[in-house]
């Protein structure tokens, strides 16, 4: 399964740049069903093409031609393209590159490690277009670079950097353009284009504005699901809205279990055919566990995991955190109709009974509610996490950090840049 649903991205992938050469060097209508020859090129590449995906194209390339002052209808040969994973079918060779490819292959065994040995976690271009008038010209330089700055007594970092400033000088530019591919919502009116790691240093993302659209929810109701001890709803989830440079970026949080671990993930918000704004389909991106953890103890007042064991055993702390959170007025939160079996209970009622429940083996929860304890512990600690998460936006409020926790948790998430420090690869992103 894992295998088809990639073979399904790698042809969608595929069929974004076929969409751009024929908007771009051939002149296609990006009006549905108007060009025929687009159409069918299309469906060769992608036979399972739904009407969802066939919008989505033709939007990616309006966002496109837009971003490039490309006239719709009107012919620009001076593009070579590139899917980053191998040749474009309907894309003649000529007409295509391999030059973002070379600049990964630069990179040493050392450097690549520093991105897990992974490309996309250095850049997430999956497609890419280059000036074909640049491309002798730019290998040159990358050459260049490559004999100035690796190897002797340099910090590996430094060609990434210089690397990245090159990149990004390129996109300014318009004659490099690394694309990352995001799915656009079949009820979004059009498709966004953000240009993404493109301003060097700190002061160019710094962000100016942050705040919390609605409450933070979550739910505090233990029952039971399909025979299983469970809460109503195992997600943190709220909606915010930062602005940074000239982009004001609208987008939804959801914290929620991944197997038996933690995962918070983002998505972008975007206009609907009808007007205001709704999730989009595809993520923004996911914030690693590692760096949860770094945000959560940089704005606010405990780690992600405190007083969090195998043995539950503080009752007093999360009593206290609790309460507190539910009295607190400084950002709206909703926590459902906190209850256990259906029955209402207090704060204090609540977390007595769910460690209890915690701490009962799964044989005496079966015999006496005749459910399955199932992964009610893991759960639990995961609704714990959550408080931690609620107090952490709470204390940057407090602190007038929020915009920046807000800010820094979507950079994350997207491999967004926050300083030169930070060694992601410059490109757009369409979603």
């Amino acid at each position: 399964m894992a295998q088809a649903v990639g073979q399904q991205k790698d042809k969608q992938e595929k069929a974004s740049i076929c969409t751009f050469y024929y908007a771009v060097a051939k002149g296609a209508s990006l009006e549905p069903d108007a060009d025929q020859d687009l159409k069918a090129s299309l469906r060769k590449i992608y036979p399972l093409m739904d009407p969802s995906w066939y919008g989505a194209f033709l939007k990616q390339a309006r966002a496109l031609i837009g971003y490039l002052g490309h006239s719709e209808g009107s012919r620009d040969n001076s593009y070579a393209y590139a899917w980053y994973d191998g040749p474009t079918e309907e894309i003649p060779r000529s007409d295509q590159t391999d030059l973002i490819n070379g600049v990964w292959d630069t990179f040493t065994t050392t450097q690549q490690r520093i991105f897990g040995s992974q490309k996309d976690s250095w850049n997430t271009v999956d497609v890419y277009m280059v000036k074909k008038n640049q491309i002798t010209k730019m290998k040159q330089q990358i050459k260049i670079m490559e004999d100035e700055f690796q190897g002797g007594d340099l910090s590996p970092e430094i060609y990434i950097g210089v690397i990245n400033t090159f990149m990004a000088n390129a996109l300014a530019a318009k004659t490099l353009i690394p694309i990352s591919l995001k799915k656009v919502t079949p009820s979004a009116a059009r498709a966004t284009l953000k240009e993404t790691n493109l301003d060097v240093g700190p002061d160019k993302l710094t962000v100016k504005e942050g705040t919390i659209e609605s409450p933070l929810k979550t739910n505090f109701e233990i029952f039971t699901k399909s025979k299983k001890l469970n809460f109503n709803t195992n997600s943190l989830t709220f909606n915010v809205n930062f602005t940074a440079g000239k982009y004001t970026t609208p987008y939804y949080w959801e914290t929620r279990m991944s197997g038996n671990n933690q995962k918070t993930e983002l998505k972008d918000r975007v206009v609907g055919k009808r007007g205001g704004l709704t999730n989009a389909q595809a993520q923004a991106g996911s914030i690693p566990v590692p760096l949860m953890k770094q945000l959560v103890h940089e704005f606010g007042r405990y780690g992600l995991d405190h007083n969090i064991s195998a043995n539950l055993n503080n009752k007093t702390f999360w009593k206290g955190l609790l309460k507190s959170l539910m009295r607190d007025k400084t950002i709206p939160k909703d926590f459902g109709a906190m209850s256990i079996f259906g029955t209402p209970v207090t704060p204090d009622e609540f977390i007595d009974r769910a460690f209890e429940l915690d701490a009962m083996k799964a044989t005496d929860v079966q015999s006496l509610y005749g459910i399955s304890k199932d992964k009610f512990s893991a759960k639990l600690r995961q609704k714990l996490r959550q408080l931690l998460i609620m107090d952490a936006f709470v204390q940057a409020k407090k602190n007038g950090k929020l915009a920046d926790f807000i800010g820094q948790s979507y950079y994350r998430a997207a491999k967004m840049n926050l300083s030169q420090a930070d060694l992601s690869g410059p490109f757009v992103k369409i979603s």
